[in-house]
């Protein structure tokens, strides 16, 4: 009777820790799928939507004219950027889950992104206004706004549809270097950057799928969501 109810639970545990994952997946070798979940773990944290900003800014001195600026000013402007789209979001989230207002800091409900979303876009948007200040040029801090109105649209689809803030994040970084190869004056063309990141892009949804957090097409719509909120900045820029 022991064995027959251990052969009966068994599928329903591995069910409940990957609620999101197929059937045809839960039947797979648990090492693979340890390994698996392992590698989608990393890539979800290393290419979280919070941390983009950050690397945004990074690739914007790297490759840019803007690369010739002083380094401690290009070190400080990247810690307040740091600062206002990656600390400020991540402690509201862990404030929100101290206090019930999220399960988890990966925001895995739905229902748990309404108030880190408005969060995220107003320290996105904030970000922007602040790099305009600076005396970088202004396809530099429309990035940032583009990133935010992105943010916005993902708070609206939210409402009924679960959309994958980690592919608006990468979307965003795509949009950015299309941006920069036009406006930027970088030392070389991106295209390359941008295929990469493409290529990131699509390691990142299929981790984000394999994890069970969302379908490829909320992967996809995100990503495109991302790309589209930066491009369009373009209007406001000078031909």
């Amino acid at each position: 009777m022991d064995n027959q109810n251990q052969t009966v639970t068994q599928p329903e545990a591995d069910a409940s820790a990957s609620p999101g994952r197929t059937a045809p997946a839960r039947r797979m070798n648990p090492a693979i799928l340890r390994a698996g979940d392992a590698v989608s773990h990393i890539l979800s944290w290393v290419l979280s939507p919070v941390l983009m900003p950050t690397y945004g800014i990074i690739l914007v001195f790297a490759l840019s004219m803007l690369s010739f600026a002083p380094m401690r000013s290009k070190l400080i402007i990247i810690a307040i950027v740091f600062g206002m789209t990656a600390l400020l979001p991540s402690l509201a989230i862990l404030v929100l889950m101290r206090y019930g207002g999220v399960k988890d800091a990966a925001l895995t409900r739905r229902t748990d992104r309404f108030i880190p979303y408005i969060v995220t876009a107003m320290c996105l948007l904030g970000c922007g206004i602040y790099l305009s200040t600076t005396g970088l040029p202004r396809w530099a801090s429309l990035f940032y706004i583009g990133a935010a109105l992105a943010s916005v649209v993902n708070l609206l689809v939210n409402f009924r549809w679960k959309i994958s803030a980690h592919g608006a994040g990468i979307g965003g970084i795509i949009g950015m270097l299309m941006l920069m190869n036009r406006f930027g004056l970088p030392h070389y063309n991106l295209w390359g950057w941008c295929v990469g990141a493409v290529l990131a892009a699509g390691v990142l949804g299929m981790a984000r799928v394999w994890l069970g957090r969302h379908t490829p097409m909320q992967t996809v719509m995100g990503e495109i969501v991302g790309i589209v909120g930066v491009l369009s900045m373009e209007f406001f820029l000078p031909d």
